[in-house]
């Protein structure tokens, strides 16, 4: 792990929540022909770049360089400038109109999921519970790099997209008892590639499941209540990509074999027929991760562990009442853009 990352830390997360305002600018936005890509050259972020490693900057809304990661000095920093750059309003940010908005919103009448990802562990009772550093080996015997891993040891958000189409396939229009639903392949490969992803979850290292790598990505629903006000169905599935799991070649550091991912899918989801909509869309996920967590370098990384691993994922409903229920899934937009294939079954 980088030295930057050591001084990441309670103080430090603080510090930034009461005195800055965090941000993450993908490149392309920065490089990008439009009002969005204009401010932000014009403010200087496009010279500025968050890196793995924890490299970042401070910078003022008017473009002026404060210093590096977010400490007292900066804040120093930025008291010295004028008043008129300081003040709310310094900097005008006129509305975007929905042409020149390049970052894509949810899917015009469509579902939002939030999807929350973390490391697990098998207590002594054979349960599942919480990782704490002690479950990585590789993890060394430093308090500074464990107090840094701690942060990763907490749940990771992020949020799954389905079309209106989509979600309005799941309701069957005659409900029975019993009735037995096969959900689209196209959103059980979505949730195999681009959401149940333990590595892209936690360290941001890993990119897109490619579609040859999924080797089972099923989901159905079942039946479970029906009434004049609401249909209640069960979810059941199951996800397999990456490697198939060999023991003898699971080892760590940098061991032979490539990571993989598997994890049976149950879920509950409630459909309130006056509403026309979900009211509860629950799926748990309590996986298994195996073989390398390459990072950048493709070397073995902290959170690696030989043999099978617990990973669980949980998506639930949003509520769609706060701005980071807009964030597009992966924190990217190009996670969805045309391409990756996140609408589509017929993409590599």
């Amino acid at each position: 792990m980088s030295r930057e990352l050591t001084w990441w830390n309670d103080e430090t997360i603080n510090l930034i929540k009461e005195n800055f305002v965090a941000v993450s600018v993908p490149t392309w936005v920065c490089r990008a022909d439009s009002p969005e890509g204009k401010f932000l050259r014009a403010a200087g972020i496009d010279k500025h770049w968050v890196t793995s490693s924890g490299y970042m900057h401070c910078i003022s809304a008017s473009g002026k360089f404060l210093g590096g990661r977010p400490c007292e000095e900066v804040l120093a920093e930025f008291l010295k400038l004028p008043a008129a750059e300081r003040t709310p309003g310094a900097v005008d940010v006129p509305d975007l109109s929905p042409s020149e908005t390049i970052i894509p919103s949810p899917p015009e009448g469509g579902l939002v999921l939030r999807v929350h990802g973390r490391f697990l562990a098998a207590g002594d009772d054979g349960k599942l519970r919480r990782a704490e550093i002690s479950d990585f080996p590789l993890m060394p015997d430093d308090r500074q790099v464990s107090r840094t891993w701690r942060l990763f040891m907490q749940p990771n958000t992020e949020y799954m997209w389905l079309t209106r189409a989509e979600w309005r396939a799941l309701v069957p229009e005659n409900a029975t008892k019993g009735l037995r639903i096969a959900v689209d392949s196209a959103v059980a490969e979505r949730m195999a590639r681009f959401h149940l992803t333990p590595q892209r979850a936690t360290t941001s290292e890993g990119g897109i499941v490619s579609r040859r790598a999924v080797k089972s990505a099923q989901v159905a629903l079942v039946v479970d209540n029906v009434s004049p006000q609401i249909i209640e169905m069960k979810l059941e599935g199951h996800v397999h990509w990456g490697s198939d799991y060999d023991e003898s070649k699971a080892t760590s550091p940098n061991g032979p074999l490539a990571q993989g991912f598997e994890t049976t899918l149950d879920g509950r989801l409630v459909y309130d027929r006056a509403k026309g909509a979900f009211t509860q869309f629950d799926i748990v996920a309590p996986g298994e991760v195996w073989g390398r967590w390459g990072d950048a370098n493709g070397k073995s990384m902290y959170v690696e562990r030989p043999g099978r691993s617990p990973f669980g994922f949980a998506f639930e409903l949003t509520t769609d009442t706060s701005p980071t229920d807009r964030i597009p899934p992966g924190g990217n937009g190009r996670y969805v853009a045309e391409g990756t294939g996140y609408f589509t079954a017929t993409q590599e």
